[in-house]
């Protein structure tokens, strides 16, 4: 099941080869000669190789953005999970700074995988003032030994890796994919199945396969979509590194 882009690609494909159909049996028999049809196909190449180029770019593209967003969740993951650590360190004056860690982590779950139909919230100013608070308290923080002290390097270190992450993922969520290049290839796939159709016979068999090819195509573009939007699409980042974070800083 698609929806979506998806979904519009399937009814402008589908649509066009239906139009293709009824106007092959209208027009007149010496435009549809096999002299006709040969160049009007030679011609058409030309536009399936530029959509398949433009269609598996736009892909690949989408799937390096998702790989890079999956990446970054876990490393900020792993930072959660090794700033806690460097706070166990300072025993129970920490304390204050892992609770605020645990609840930072906790809503950067629920804003970033929020529930199905709502969009998720990467830029949230409650986050952003829980980690300057934690920076505050290790800063103030008074090193009593060699250990602490490096302890609180990394951890400032470590708080700062989280800053830039979650800034960087606060600006990657309005990064899409330019909507004319989708809109394009819809079009270039429409005009395809259009003249295909034009001379193709009607049977239950063209139908089923042009049925098929176009849902094929279809899914293509639904992917496009939903790996545009990782967090919020049909296909998403696993919060399961955020959650294994959140597991391990019980007290």
């Amino acid at each position: 099941m698609f929806t979506g882009i998806g979904l519009i690609a399937f009814c402008c494909i589908f649509g066009a080869g239906l139009v293709g159909f009824l106007l092959g049996r209208r027009l007149p028999e010496s435009h549809r000669a096999e002299a006709t049809q040969k160049i009007v196909q030679t011609m058409m190449n030309v536009v399936a190789i530029l959509s398949a180029l433009v269609l598996s770019l736009l892909i690949a593209s989408t799937k390096t953005a998702f790989d890079t967003r999956n990446k970054e969740i876990e490393q900020f993951a792993a930072s959660l999970t090794l700033l806690d650590r460097e706070l166990m360190h300072y025993g129970a004056e920490a304390k204050d700074s892992r609770d605020r860690l645990r609840a930072f982590t906790a809503r950067k779950i629920a804003l970033t995988w929020p529930d199905r139909g709502l969009r998720p919230m990467m830029d949230d100013p409650q986050t952003v003032e829980i980690l300057d608070d934690i920076e505050a308290q290790v800063r103030a923080a008074t090193p009593v030994n060699e250990v602490q002290r490096a302890g609180q390097t990394s951890a400032l270190q470590l708080i700062g890796e989280l800053k830039r992450t979650s800034r960087l993922l606060a600006v990657q969520q309005n990064s899409f994919t330019p909507r004319p290049f989708l809109v394009v290839v819809i079009f270039w796939l429409s005009v395809l199945f259009l003249s295909y159709a034009v001379f193709a016979p009607f049977n239950v068999t063209v139908l089923g396969a042009m049925v098929i090819c176009a849902v094929s195509v279809s899914i293509g573009m639904n992917l496009i979509f939903d790996m545009d939007q990782p967090f919020a699409g049909f296909i998403r980042v696993s919060p399961a590194p955020m959650q294994q974070a959140l597991d391990q800083m019980a007290p």
